[in-house]
């Protein structure tokens, strides 16, 4: 079975309630024709699919919305299981898994997520939205993930700008 994004009540059955789901980012910089996220929360039978990152064609990205708690997961590229070394990774009945631990969603804020835009952008940012993001990792989010440059960011946020005064948005 394959899914594009994750519910973690949806796809796993289980509500608790007052329990808050993490959207939880997951990150597979080493690219591949098709890449997937499959991971113990799902008893290893979902494969979610993960799509190329815009500009990044080697950079594969999904979130699943998760449970505080700790997780296990792989990547299949190519229908090769994988994992990555630069991650939190352990050796157990799953052969070697990437690991994460999700505390809370007030832990996290990432560093490369910052919420001063450009002075020359006049859009309108939902910047908790951007701060709400978790990470798929206990390391510093912006090791894995390339470096964008200032000027490729202000060239995007035109073309950006452009569009949406030029198309009706709903």
């Amino acid at each position: 079975m394959f899914y594009s994004g994750m519910d973690y009540a949806k796809e796993t059955g289980e509500t608790i309630a007052g329990t808050a789901l993490i959207p939880t980012w997951f990150v597979w910089p080493y690219g591949g024709g098709s890449v997937f996220l499959c991971c113990i929360f799902t008893g290893w039978s979902g494969h979610y699919l993960m799509t190329p990152v815009e500009g990044c064609p080697t950079v594969f990205q999904t979130i699943c919305s998760l449970p505080s708690s700790y997780h296990q997961y792989k990547i299949v590229v190519d229908g090769e299981w994988r994992h990555d070394e630069h991650q939190p990774f352990e050796n157990g009945n799953y052969r070697t898994v990437n690991t994460v631990f999700l505390a809370r969603e007030s832990d996290y804020v990432p560093g490369i997520l910052n919420p001063q835009m450009h002075s020359g952008s006049n859009m309108n940012v939902d910047n908790e939205a951007f701060q709400r993001l978790v990470r798929a990792s206990s390391g510093p989010l912006h090791e894995a993930l390339p470096r964008v440059s200032e000027a490729d960011l202000e060239v995007s946020r035109r073309h950006i700008t452009i569009f949406l005064s030029t198309h009706m948005a709903y």
